[in-house]
């Protein structure tokens, strides 16, 4: 399965990456265990209040993930 990862703002400074593609065997992968294995790779990460998104939707849930998903690791957002 390839699930393309993004980062966005002070996450692609954490990572030095706006984008990866991660390769997992498994068929039955959620996104808990990706947001895992990132956190892991990068415990930086881990002091930020940031969102996820898979597909252009913000999820609050584990949902299961499908192959060529897109999820978006997104910092708090400013703006006026």
């Amino acid at each position: 399965m390839e699930i393309i990862i993004k980062y966005f703002g002070i996450i692609a400074d954490i990572t030095s990456k706006t984008e990866e593609v991660i390769f997992i065997e498994d068929d039955c992968i959620t996104l808990k265990l990706i947001q895992s294995k990132i956190e892991i790779k990068y415990p930086k990460i881990l002091v930020i209040n940031y969102s996820i998104a898979v597909n252009k939707k913000f999820l609050q849930n584990d949902i299961l993930l499908k192959n060529k998903d897109i999820i978006a690791f997104l910092p708090p957002f400013a703006g006026g």
